[in-house]
């Protein structure tokens, strides 16, 4: 399901899913080592995994990260 991301000038990035009545408000984009979890989410994904876990302290992004996949 492809994601649109849509930046209206002065206000939070919004990223919609098509088919989905969910929405993203997303004041930060991924930064530190979260780019890189969520491309290994990706690819186990694409891969078939059907269970990938996230290990992180509180406060580290695991929520953000799954929400950008």
């Amino acid at each position: 399901m492809p994601a649109t991301v849509k930046s209206p000038e002065k206000k939070l990035p919004v990223v919609t899913f098509e088919g989905s009545p969910f929405r993203l408000h997303q004041p930060f984009l991924p930064a530190g080592d979260q780019p890189e979890a969520i491309e290994k989410l990706l690819e186990g994904l694409a891969d078939g995994l059907s269970f990938q876990t996230l290990l992180g302290v509180t406060g580290s992004g695991k929520t953000y990260t799954m929400a950008n996949v």
